[in-house]
């Protein structure tokens, strides 16, 4: 038998079941031998009786109607549904069948009690980490200890609270009725923050779920632990965040091109601005520099040039295990991996990992996340700015020995070495989220800029030469461009009158280009493109940069003239094979001016992949590029590759071009427009 919510038949009269309704629903399975016995046989009723105390005269009884029940020894569920029952009293009910000759013998005794009463207020909160005293603490993603009361609830069994929202969904359990409770909690917005909260006594009953604290919070803090790895010589790396935290070598580390890069003397420089770890060669801190246990975040640009077993580029030890490990799993399909193990201790593995949704690819710079958030346990994993997964820790604790850059411990020994190269590590004594702050279209959460505002200077090539044939690449790339044409037409004829600055140019009829001899950037990565161009009116389509796959050029920003179309455009094939359909274009919303200087840009986001292209330095069309692809060739400016043939030549000026690894912003658009190299914001 059981009452109207759902709960099972309480037997001890001492602890009966507590319910908040005077209507209930009683249920009871009834059985009777002859129910084996052909269609048409006896039909049934249930009765169900309640005493007070279960003694004396019973205060109320209901029948059912009468019917079917199933084969001996099967049965069937009766029901009915009685209302106003007496509160605050002991209920004892029972029940009987009758097959239309006679009543059975009665039920064994089932107890409820019923109060309808609901707290009269919600809990009171506290907080030392967070005070409500109107100024600000902590930090976006760094959880705080809040404190329950009963604020003078007495028989409380539990409080349901919700963090800037009137829901109250979750559930703070007490050890004991009436008991305080302290737990995690981690604040994902700046500025007021507030707790609306409700308690729930014995018997279901709930008081309103309404304000119970409110405490401001500071912006997202920095990270504690900053490894540009720019150093480019040497056996240790400094963290850039605290001066007198170094990480020393133990082998025989490298140096070599990296991801983020540093700002020198010299202007950008990506050559030397990472390290390299092969043969088990590593980095490590004299001591911590997080408290595992607690909220946490770590990331890392990551370059794994081998897959043949399991290898971690960031950890930090602990007695006999890492207390976290970020990097790549061999096992399955080979994916990226945030994990941790469960203890500090050789009798467990390392169970709690979340795993990328892809497998990871070789010799490509990718940026790795791993977070831990005491509030919820969770462990969430993030590449290249897209949540992977997330699995939940009940049991963190923290590692106490130093920050490992290039492998991991496990059963307390090195392990995991790292065979490639890993880029500004970063670390963090908070949750590092991917929610955006502010409601602006153009926001973007910390995720996200991690993964793609480290822009990175790939190539440059001003096009301001007077003679010869060698476009110099003016970044630390070296990726000089070969001239396809006769020096004495194509230089010292173009002056960019908008900027007057020099520049290269073409005649599409000689099939006159510019090419480097390999790639500049990752084109299945976030990369931005950038010239400016003149073009004379031709009639056909023309393009002024691209980068060659074997078929196709992976993008190609351009004059589309085909499909009646007559629009500057950023257009991505969906594969690099001939035939290919289904191409993915930005396009500018006005036509072109032919014969006027005008700047195009364009960036691909590999977190939201989608293209956009910039006239002039505002923003114009989009596109979305579900599956962006590398092309390993040369880059070309002033034409593109069509299915496996040269194409698209220009006809007219290009000058000023840039490539970077990351995803450009409106100002950094501006500024090259004007000439300008942005350098990344570290």
């Amino acid at each position: 038998m059981s009452d109207s919510l759902g709960g099972m038949c309480s037997t001890d009269k001492d602890n009966p079941r507590l319910i908040n309704t005077t209507t209930v629903t009683f249920r009871a399975t009834i059985r009777d031998y002859d129910a084996r016995a052909a269609w048409g046989g006896q039909k049934l009723k249930v009765r169900f009786a309640w005493w007070a105390e279960g003694e004396g005269a019973p205060l109320g009884q209901s029948d059912s109607t009468f019917a079917d029940v199933g084969y001996w020894p099967n049965g069937s569920e009766r029901s009915v549904t009685v209302s106003g029952l007496p509160e605050r009293q002991l209920l004892g009910y029972r029940a009987t069948a009758n097959d239309e000759i006679a009543w059975g013998p009665w039920s064994s005794w089932c107890w409820i009690e019923i109060d309808t009463t609901k707290p009269d207020t919600g809990p009171t909160v506290t907080s030392t980490d967070y005070p409500s005293d109107e100024e600000l603490h902590g930090s976006v993603g760094r959880t705080g200890d809040f404190t329950f009361a009963n604020n003078g609830v007495e028989e409380a069994v539990s409080y349901h609270y919700s963090l800037n929202d009137l829901t109250c969904t979750t559930e703070v359990q007490l050890d004991e009725p009436g008991a305080s409770a302290t737990i995690p909690l981690t604040p994902r917005r700046r500025g007021a923050n507030m707790i609306y909260a409700r308690t729930v006594d014995a018997y279901g009953n709930s008081s309103p779920c309404e304000l119970a604290y409110y405490f401001l919070v500071a912006p997202p803090s920095g990270p504690v632990s900053h490894f540009t790895l720019d150093e480019g010589e040497g056996d240790s790396a400094a963290d850039s965040v605290d001066a007198s935290r170094i990480a020393t070598a133990d082998g025989d580390i490298g140096w070599t091109r990296g991801r983020v890069g540093s700002l020198t003397q010299n202007g950008f420089q990506l050559e030397g601005a990472s390290l390299e770890t092969n043969d088990g060669a590593h980095v490590r801190t004299e001591e911590p520099v997080i408290d595992t246990s607690k909220a946490f975040s770590v990331s890392a640009w990551v370059r794994l040039d081998d897959a043949t077993g399991n290898h971690t580029a960031v950890s930090q030890d602990g007695e006999r295990h890492s207390g976290f490990y970020l990097g790549y799993n061999h096992t399955d399909d080979g994916n990226w991996v945030f994990k941790q193990a469960p203890f500090d201790g050789d009798e467990t593995n390392i169970a709690r990992r979340v795993y990328s949704n892809e497998p990871a690819e070789l010799g490509v710079w990718t940026h790795l996340m791993g977070t831990h958030d005491p509030e919820t346990g969770e462990l969430v994993l993030y590449v290249d700015g897209v949540r992977q997964g997330a699995i939940v820790q009940e049991s963190a604790w923290n590692a106490e020995g130093p920050l490992v850059i290039g492998g991991a411990k496990y059963r307390g020994q090195f392990y995991d070495a790292w065979p490639g190269a890993v880029d500004d590590v970063r670390v963090w004594n908070r949750v590092v989220t991917d929610q955006v702050e502010v409601e602006d279209a153009e926001a973007r959460s910390e995720v996200w800029n991690l993964a793609n505002r480290p822009i990175a200077l790939e190539g440059r090539w001003r096009l301001d030469e007077t003679e010869g044939t060698v476009a110099a690449d003016s970044s630390d790339h070296g990726l000089d461009g070969t001239l396809h044409a006769d020096p004495l037409t194509a230089w010292n004829h173009a002056v960019n009158n908008v900027t007057s600055a020099p520049g290269v140019s073409l005649d599409h009829a000689n099939d006159e280009h510019i090419t480097t001899t390999s790639p500049a950037v990752r084109t299945d990565r976030s990369y931005s493109v950038a010239a400016w161009v003149r073009l004379d009116e031709i009639g056909a389509n023309a393009a002024a940069v691209a980068q060659n796959g074997d078929d196709h050029s992976a993008f190609t920003l351009a004059y589309q003239h085909t499909y009646d179309w007559n629009n500057w455009v950023m257009k991505l094939p969906p594969e690099d094979s001939t035939g290919a359909t289904g191409w993915h274009r930005a396009l500018s919303d006005h036509a072109p001016e032919f014969g006027r200087w005008t700047h195009l840009a364009a960036t691909y986001d590999h977190t939201s992949r989608q293209a956009t292209l910039y006239v002039d330095g505002v923003k114009n069309g989009t596109a979305e590029v579900p599956n962006a692809w590398h092309a390993n060739g040369s880059v070309v400016i002033g034409g593109g590759r069509f299915e496996q043939e040269f194409t698209d030549g220009w006809l007219g000026d290009i000058s000023d071009v840039f490539l970077y690894q990351g995803v450009l912003d409106e100002d950094e658009i501006r500024a090259v427009r004007e000439g300008i190299a942005p350098a990344p914001t570290l």
